[in-house]
C-alpha cells in the first residue's frame, strides 16, 4: 500500500496552531496573489542587496518603482521606503516565488521562508577569493 504525504507548507504552524502569517494561510494549494500586480525579488539597490517589491517592469529606458523592505528579524521584513529608481541603480538578482513568501499589505510586512533568508545571507556575503598559490607569509 502506497502512502502519499503532502509537501510541508513554507510557513509551519507554531505550537499555537495559528499560521505564522496572520492574513494568509500559506500552503502549496492556497497561494495569495501578488499584491498590486508587482513581484518580490532580491535586488541590488545602489550596491546593497535587499528585498524589494517591483511594481513597474524593469527596462533600461524607464524608471522603476520599488518598495524596499528591511530585514527585521529572522524571516520578517518591514517596509523601509518606496522609491522611484533609475534603471542603473537597481539590479534584480533573483525573483521570489509567491509560494515562499507572505505579504501583509495592511502592516507592510513580508514573511519569507527560511530557505530564502539563507539565500539572502549568501547573496550579501562578500565574495571569497580562492588562490591556488601558497602564501609565503604566515
Amino acid at each position: 500500500m502506497n502512502t502519499y504525504s503532502l509537501p510541508s507548507p513554507a510557513f509551519p504552524y507554531p505550537a499555537s496552531g495559528k499560521p505564522v502569517c496572520e492574513t494568509c494561510d500559506i500552503n502549496p494549494f492556497n497561494v495569495p496573489p501578488t499584491a498590486n500586480g508587482g513581484y518580490f525579488a532580491f535586488a541590488k539597490v545602489k550596491k546593497e542587496v535587499c528585498l524589494v517589491q517591483v511594481s513597474t517592469p524593469t527596462s533600461a529606458l524607464t524608471t522603476v518603482d520599488v518598495k524596499i523592505f528591511r530585514h527585521e528579524f529572522v524571516t520578517i521584513f518591514r517596509l523601509s521606503e518606496a522609491r522611484t529608481l533609475h534603471p542603473s541603480d537597481i539590479q534584480i538578482l533573483e525573483p521570489i516565488d509567491d509560494q515562499l513568501k507572505c505579504y501583509e499589505e495592511d502592516t507592510e510586512t513580508v514573511f519569507l521562508a527560511k530557505t530564502l533568508t539563507e539565500r539572502l545571507r549568501t547573496l550579501t556575503l562578500p565574495p571569497r577569493f580562492t588562490s591556488h598559490h601558497r602564501s609565503y607569509y604566515p
